[in-house]
């Protein structure tokens, strides 16, 4: 495969995400490459909060161009920027936390949902209700675990954040799951699964995963 024509385009919102979904995918054997749309977690916040419009026609002009130059298939590698960019109808198939959330969320009564800023837990909470209008949704959103992630110590960022005691939290309240819905913490999934009672859904790795499928040919893109 030519590296000017990737396999797969992994777009997300800060080099730190982008990089780590190339990564994955080229442990399954794809050619990839990364493309942020922002250079840190603030910028990114503040384009989706004060300029969404400029950030989705930023977004659909990257697709526009990776098509162009041939790529076939888009992952977007990150959950708040699948919340406010419209992907259904675009240059390029993008498989998305939504094309996750749209699978998970039939599967479950409850969830505790962990995101890494509000516009994600909109997102997804707006998922939710398109395909399981019943759910029972917990949201919880920090910005603060994400730039501990991405400042180099992944373990001290998680061990000092809210979210051992909202595991915690998530058990007593008889939650069906915990949903990972920030792909920054794909990252730290070891130490959250050994502190948690519950099933967790990995978003990022489940994205990972269908985004290989349908590159390969072996899911067809829906």
């Amino acid at each position: 495969m030519d590296e000017a024509r990737p396999a797969v385009a992994v777009i997300a919102g800060t080099p730190y995400d982008s990089g780590l979904g190339a990564e994955l995918l080229r442990a399954k054997g794809l050619a990839t490459a990364p493309y942020a749309m922002a250079g840190s977690p603030d910028e990114q916040d503040s384009l989706q909060y004060r300029d969404p419009d400029a950030l989705s026609a930023a977004f659909h002009a990257q697709l526009h161009e990776l098509h162009s130059e041939g790529t076939e298939l888009a992952m977007l590698f990150c959950n708040s920027l699948s919340a406010v960019v419209y992907h259904d109808a675009s240059a390029l198939p993008v498989v998305s936390p939504v094309t996750v959330y749209r699978e998970v969320f039939p599967q479950l009564r409850s969830s505790l949902v962990i995101t890494g800023n509000a516009q994600a837990v909109v997102g997804v909470e707006r998922a939710a209700w398109e395909v399981s209008p019943g759910h029972r949704m917990l949201g919880v959103s920090d910005p603060g675990l994400v730039r501990g992630i991405e400042a180099g110590d992944p373990e001290e960022a998680y061990t000092t954040s809210h979210l051992p005691t909202t595991l915690r939290l998530a058990r007593r309240l008889d939650l069906d799951a915990v949903v990972l819905a920030c792909t920054h913490f794909t990252s730290i999934l070891p130490l959250i699964t050994a502190s948690c009672d519950l099933p967790v859904i990995d978003v990022g790795a489940r994205l990972v995963d269908l985004a290989a499928r349908t590159a390969t040919g072996t899911e067809s893109h829906g």
